[in-house]
């Protein structure tokens, strides 16, 4: 299918008809650049509709909060009313100057793993209906963009299709890796790791504990979220510093949003980003960020110590198992841990959620942009997905 879709219709589409005969149903589109003038719209359908923690403003709002300056995005929050005026969609967009050319794309940016908008349940969306909400959005926007560069969108949620996959798309370079949970935790666990890889970990667990007492911590209180930033920031960039590979996570903004995102809603237990550790004694030994929105838990980030005693332990697989566990017996329905392929997702995740981008122009300047930039996504799934290209590029950045 091809990735680019024809220009938006520029006619009047709030009172277009419908091709099957029946009235529009959408009603008034609104375009808000604050999010306290989205909060009460957005908070209804965050609550009711099909979404990830990637679409909740206490994800979002510590995002924009951190980068919206410093990357030059204007917040473009969209809402869609029905016939009465009730909420039925919300699409949290920002727009960023690209050279020439203004680009609409999902909030969250690298940090979010499943971009979608929030779609009522049961609320009938026609594809004209959708062409509709784009450009009425685009026009009503301060800041109108040239295109929309909606990527990483999963294909399914909570077992239903994602309205926006009836555009022209592609699939995206990875795919969102994730398992469903059982009430009975060791039959989880049982069901994931063969034998030989149960009984591996296990006896890297009696080898930690013959150096000193281990233990899983959840950050309950700022003092203990706060330690546990501090060791997941010092072991990720000894990571990376050890792979020669630049670090998003070196730059103020990065921690000031996971800063936010840790310590607000931390009383109230629900923060955006849940910390948990491993501990070694009084040592952090791995760690775990990520949060839970609507009996999923999606974890966003890891680190593990680089001691090369302690590594051989596999810190980091023993604590995502403890966390997995405790998941399980917390009633979660189901985890994931984003977009990218790695070793230890393999050992957890039977699921692969289906990934696409979508490139949808408004200008005819848009569709100038669309072409260079499906040629771009082309070549980057096509790098990622081959079995030599990607692990040749990777070698070359460590050596660079």
């Amino acid at each position: 299918m091809s990735l680019i879709a024809t220009p938006l219709a520029t006619a009047d589409l709030a009172r277009k008809p419908r091709r099957d005969g029946r009235a529009r149903s959408v009603g008034r589109i609104d375009v808000h650049e604050d999010a306290v003038a989205a909060n009460a719209a957005w908070e209804k359908l965050e609550e009711t509709c099909p979404g990830s923690i990637y679409q909740t403003r206490r994800f979002l709002l510590p995002w924009l909060a951190a980068f919206a300056g410093p990357l030059g995005i204007t917040p473009m929050l969209v809402v869609a009313h029905d016939a009465q005026g009730a909420p039925v969609a919300f699409l949290p967009f920002g727009v960023r100057e690209q050279g020439p050319f203004r680009v609409a794309e999902f909030l969250g940016g690298k940090d979010s793993n499943a971009n979608m908008g929030l779609f009522s349940p049961g609320f009938d969306f026609s594809r004209d209906d959708l062409v509709s909400l784009l450009r009425a959005a685009a026009a009503k926007a301060r800041l109108s963009p040239d295109i929309f560069r909606l990527a990483n969108q999963p294909e399914r949620w909570e077992d239903g299709p994602n309205p926006l996959d009836i555009f022209p798309h592609q699939a995206s370079a990875s795919f969102l890796h994730g398992a469903r949970l059982t009430v009975d935790a060791a039959a989880f666990v049982k069901a994931h790791l063969s034998k030989d890889a149960a009984k591996k970990l296990r006896k890297k667990r009696q080898k930690l504990e013959s150096m000193g007492a281990v233990a899983h911590v959840v950050a309950r209180d700022e003092t203990t979220a706060r330690r546990i930033l501090d060791a997941f920031f010092e072991q990720k960039l000894a990571r990376f510093r050890e792979k020669n590979i630049e670090s998003v996570f070196e730059t103020a903004e990065a921690r000031a949003f996971m800063d936010s995102a840790a310590l607000a809603g931390l009383e109230d237990g629900a923060p955006a980003l849940e910390l948990q550790a491993l501990t070694l004694d009084d040592r952090i030994i791995a760690t775990y960020g990520g949060g839970v929105h609507r009996g999923r838990l999606h974890l966003m980030v890891n680190s593990f110590d680089g001691d090369i005693e302690i590594a051989r332990c596999s810190p980091g697989d023993l604590l995502l198992q403890s966390i997995i566990e405790a998941g399980c017996a917390a009633g979660l329905t189901s985890f994931d841990l984003g977009i990218g392929e790695a070793r230890y997702k393999d050992s957890w995740c039977d699921e692969s959620v289906a990934m696409f981008d979508s490139i949808m122009p408004v200008s005819a300047k848009g569709r100038i942009y669309a072409h260079f930039e499906s040629l771009r996504l082309n070549a980057k799934r096509w790098v990622k997905q081959s079995d030599w290209a990607w692990p040749l590029l990777l070698r070359l950045l460590r050596r660079s």
